[in-house]
């Protein structure tokens, strides 16, 4: 009487493998979307108390009689990096500086600010704002433009640049608003729907 053996046939392991290899095609992307998706809404949460911050020690300045802006101009912070240490350094942010980073990006989690450079910085900054409108574009992350157009021509994102490169990138306006934009919506309209016409200028990161 032959004994009976248990376990898989070469053929059928091989099934099983196939099997695994391509649920792990379908749900390797999937997976990697939902992280994307997750970081930029992080990202978005950010950038919006970034502003809200900013915003807040504008207005406690203007009543109480100081010099706080926060409408850099160019020549007051030559990068966004700059611009966001001081933030820190004058307390109106406590946190650590890996608030300002994002997904892809050397997260430096301190309050020193040498610590702190543009590897780890995920946004340009616009200046010039002060007679600006509302909607005008204050943030935006760096896989964008060094530059930002006026009219409603399609933005190129980069394919290498961190954060997020063409997978989509975060913009914060004058006024508040903060939202993540994906690759068919990347319109000039929707970086400046105020369509301000001020001299604004870019901070290098």
């Amino acid at each position: 009487m032959k004994r009976k053996t248990l376990g898989f046939t070469l053929i059928e392991l091989l099934v099983v493998i196939a099997i695994i290899a391509m649920l792990a095609a379908i749900l390797v992307p999937a997976v990697n979307k939902a992280l994307v998706s997750a970081a930029l809404t992080q990202t978005v949460s950010n950038g919006a108390n970034i502003y809200k911050s900013a915003f807040a020690a504008q207005m406690d300045d203007v009543v109480l009689g100081g010099s706080y802006s926060a409408w850099p101009k160019i020549e007051d912070f030559s990068t966004s990096t700059a611009y966001f240490i001081n933030l820190v350094t004058s307390g109106v942010m406590t946190v650590t500086y890996d608030f300002f980073s994002a997904r892809g990006l050397e997260a430096v989690r301190s309050t020193k600010e040498s610590d702190f450079t543009e590897k780890g910085n995920a946004w340009n900054l616009v200046c010039g704002l002060d007679s600006a409108k509302d909607g005008t574009t204050f943030l935006y992350t760096r896989n964008g433009p060094a530059t930002l157009p006026s009219d409603a021509s399609t933005i190129e994102l980069s394919k290498t640049q961190d954060p997020f490169r063409d997978a989509g990138m975060v913009v914060v306006l004058k006024g508040g608003s903060a939202f993540s934009l994906r690759a068919k919506q990347l319109r000039g309209d929707y970086m400046n729907p105020a369509q301000d016409t001020t001299d604004l200028s870019v901070a290098p990161p």
